[in-house]
């Protein structure tokens, strides 16, 4: 076997992970079965043997096996094609097996920190109405009182309250949404359950997108949300449903613009309020967190009911338009008019914003960044102003805009989580399926050294050629790989007929910078600069 596990052997570890004790190969085989897989148990044994050479699982004797913890974290990176969409099947499972008002999906969360001091912030919530449902378990870990465990009800009760009722919801965006005067106003940004290998809502949570107390406290703030579309023709049924008051989730819903979001003719959107919102104020005062969202079944009496405020649904199109970051990123590039003969022209930069006196300690990062050939080219923008220093990299979508200027069509594919040495993305979202640039979303999950940001673009097969020369004579680090035509690159699918390459995050150097422990404020893709007035990064040590 290569670095990355066969579907077989990803499942296999899929089955062991959803178990607390020993499995044995008899009910792996009939889980494969009903999974789609026709493996015997005779195979299964071979394929467990695998997976224990491996240190992924471990056999106890006539028991069978149990997932490793360094099982789990292969399976949490394994096969990141396998993995696009999972996160959407794993909706539609649970929207299945679940039965309100008895048996509900819920997300558990472990906190560690003080047990009063987080359960009056995530009882706050619930009380101001901000959760699905009005049902929680808070309780102190019995093994380790300064763990806190959490259990809230997951979005995906609506969609099955909804289904029992014969209404047909399809998830489609995770995301969060900004509150004016104490009202939802729009989408800050959303992902698609569809095209990225991670749930979206956690992503945004442990990103520190949200800002649920000054909700509660000022009517000012980013709330979790999930987006769901039904059909036009039962709206006067879901009126109807949202009278019961059952669960009382819903912050918005419409037939034509909802909170930014467009909507195709015979569609309702619903936008509605995430299941793991009441846990954001802990993690926004910075308690250490672990999230599982959407993970078990559970009975509901046994979880305790809260009296919580009603919140009343807004029933009014959109102000603003929801686009997904690729129509940004198609259109700024067509703005860079890069010369390599004379080594000048506009080029797309981010941008990073941090204090003064970190200077020597940026200067450092810089080097470093340099000297890994993480960054796309060795120049920089720095720009000392006030007690701030502003710092400009290249944006991956400068190299994007040359290719086109030369002729090369390109399209941006996926950005995400390179891990080196593998060679492989560990996370994706589509630049398609994303109103945030993905590599903003990642920010908190790289270390710029076994793991940086990269993406990926894919080009038709008879310009690979033109690429290469291109590529070659720009002479920049900003391209790590470029793949065989009709061939997977680091793990990533290309339609046949095409090539895909992968190229490094612009925003790389602002990692390591914040990995050094500096306070650092980024924009991706955020302006246009005069290549020539950027500085070779050898000159400023």
């Amino acid at each position: 076997m290569g670095d990355n596990l066969d579907e077989k052997l990803v499942e296999i570890l899929s089955i062991l992970s959803e178990y607390d004790e020993p499995v044995g190969a008899k009910t792996i085989a009939n889980e494969l079965k009903r999974r789609g897989y026709e493996i015997g148990e005779r195979a299964v044994r071979y394929h467990l043997q695998l997976l224990d050479e491996k240190n992924l699982t471990e056999k106890f004797g006539y028991s069978g096996r149990t997932i490793t913890e360094k099982g789990l974290e292969e399976l949490r990176k394994a096969n990141i094609s396998y993995r696009i969409g999972s996160v959407f099947s794993q909706i539609m499972e649970k929207l299945y097996l679940s039965n309100f008002p008895t048996k509900v999906i819920i997300n558990k969360t472990v906190f560690e920190g003080d047990y009063e001091i987080i359960r009056d912030l995530v009882l706050k919530v619930i009380d101001n109405g901000f959760s699905i449902g009005d049902y929680i378990n808070i309780k102190k870990d019995s093994e380790n009182p300064n763990l806190i465990n959490i259990e809230t009800l997951c979005s995906i009760t609506f969609d099955n309250f909804l289904l029992k009722n014969g209404i047909l919801s399809m998830p489609k965006y995770g995301g969060i949404v900004k509150f004016e005067d104490y009202e939802p106003v729009y989408f800050e940004g959303v992902i698609d359950f569809r095209k990225s290998s991670i749930d979206p809502l956690e992503a945004f949570i442990t990103r520190g997108k949200t800002d649920v107390l000054g909700i509660i406290e000022n009517g000012e703030g980013y709330l979790p949300a999930n987006f769901r579309i039904i059909p036009s023709s039962i709206m006067e049924k879901f009126e109807n449903l949202l009278k019961r008051d059952l669960l009382n989730g819903v912050l918005s819903y419409g037939e034509d613009n909802v909170l930014g979001l467009s909507l195709n003719e015979g569609e309702i959107g619903v936008a509605l309020v995430g299941g793991l919102s009441p846990i954001c104020p802990a993690v926004e005062e910075g308690y250490p967190v672990r999230i599982n969202a959407a993970t078990t079944l559970k009975d509901l009496s046994l979880m305790e009911k809260r009296n919580k405020k009603y919140l009343y649904p807004i029933n009014k199109k959109g102000k603003v338009k929801i686009m997904p970051v690729l129509s940004k990123m198609l259109s700024m590039l067509h703005n860079v008019n890069y010369d390599m003969e004379s080594e000048r022209g506009n080029v797309l930069v981010n941008t990073g914003y941090v204090d003064k006196k970190y200077e020597d300690e940026v200067l450092e990062a810089l080097k470093e960044c340099y000297e890994a050939k993480t960054i796309i080219s060795d120049r920089i923008g720095m720009e000392r102003t006030g007690n701030q220093i502003i710092i400009n990299t290249l944006c991956s979508s400068t190299i994007d805009g040359i290719f086109v200027k030369y002729g090369v069509p390109i399209i941006p594919y996926y950005g995400g989580v390179l891990e080196l040495g593998k060679n492989r993305f560990i996370d994706i979202i589509s630049y398609e399926g994303t109103s945030l640039d993905p590599h903003e979303v990642f920010f908190n999950r790289v270390d710029g050294e076994k793991t940086i940001l990269s993406g990926v673009r894919k080009v038709p097969m008879a310009a690979r050629e033109s690429l290469i020369n291109i590529a070659e004579k720009l002479n920049w680090t900003g391209i790590l790989e470029v793949g065989k035509p009709n061939n997977d690159i680091c793990g990533i699918k290309v339609e046949k007929g095409m090539f895909g390459f992968v190229s490094i995050g612009g925003i790389n150097p602002f990692v390591i910078i914040k990995n050094k422990g500096i306070p650092i404020e980024i924009e991706a893709l955020h302006d246009m600069k005069e290549y020539s007035k950027l500085v070779p990064l050898k000159e400023l040590y």
